[in-house]
């Protein structure tokens, strides 16, 4: 888990039961599942670097990679125009 900084916001989240039908209630895992999903997809907005998000989720860069690939986020930061002219 993440260590907190001094600057941390805290945010709640109220999930219905149903949630947890086939999930334990285990809220230190969720909250740091929930965190890891967070930055993942800021990482695919490009609103944040994978290695500073890596460092944020407390998880270890190549650990980070591998949560990208299952959530089909590229490391590369291209847009597709730029990489078709990077490759002409």
């Amino acid at each position: 888990m993440a260590v907190r900084s001094p600057k941390s916001l805290r945010v709640e989240v109220e999930l219905p039961d149903e949630a947890f039908a086939h999930h334990p209630r285990e809220p230190r895992r969720l909250a740091s599942e929930l965190r890891v999903l967070w930055l993942l997809e800021q990482v695919r907005q490009r609103r944040l670097g994978f290695e500073k998000a890596a460092e944020l989720a407390g998880l270890p860069v190549a650990r980070f990679l591998e949560r990208m690939r299952e959530s089909q986020i590229t490391p590369f930061d291209y847009d597709p125009q730029e990489l078709v002219s990077e490759l002409s």
